[in-house]
């Protein structure tokens, strides 16, 4: 499921007898309901914090809206499991909770989302993802090509636990057929 089939353009050759690509926006629900119409298993990589800084303010709503929207069509299309790549976070406390960021807040907010709906949910909560094609991967090189020098806020700092993109890949795609992975939330790294 993509907003824009051209971007995925090359990246799926080898396997388009296996895959088939829907357009539709999740902002739309009669075409998110349309693109979920026979699916068994849903994967959320969803994630609202894109174009210009000022639209990164309105993140959270979008990452609501696009949540509830994914959490009701799953459960009027009889999807049996959403499997959700989060963020880590630090404890579940409401105390740790107030002290996330508004970003990993809205990602634990979109799990609990995801959660009412009549589906299995599995979240696996990762830090930075790295590798080709990995959303902290392009933020950081876009970085390092532009910056030959960065100041930085004490918050980068924050001892992190990185995990290859391709790691993640499998633990998604084997999570599947595991079915104690059902309904439970797993910490990678």
């Amino acid at each position: 499921l993509t907003r824009n089939e051209e971007s995925l353009k090359g990246r799926y050759e080898k396997h388009k007898d296996i895959i088939k690509i829907v357009v539709a926006d999740v902002n739309d629900y009669p075409q998110l309901v349309k693109a979920m119409n026979g699916v068994n298993v849903a994967f959320y990589l969803i994630h609202s914090m894109e174009g210009s800084s000022k639209e990164w303010k309105k993140f959270a709503q979008r990452d609501r809206r696009v949540a509830e929207n994914f959490a009701k069509a799953a459960t009027e299309c009889g999807v049996e499991r959403i499997i959700y790549l989060g963020g880590l976070i630090h404890g579940e406390s409401k105390e740790e909770y107030s002290k996330l960021s508004d970003h990993m807040r809205s990602r634990k907010e979109v799990g609990d989302i995801l959660r009412t709906s009549s589906a299995r949910v599995t979240i696996f909560r990762a830090a930075i993802i790295l590798g080709q094609g990995g959303g902290s991967f392009q933020m950081l090189e876009y970085l390092v090509k532009r910056l030959p020098v960065m100041v930085c806020p004490k918050w980068v700092l924050t001892k992190s636990q990185p995990i290859s993109v391709d790691d993640v890949v499998e633990y998604l795609v084997r999570s599947i057929n595991i079915k104690e992975t059902e309904g439970r939330d797993f910490d990678i790294g």
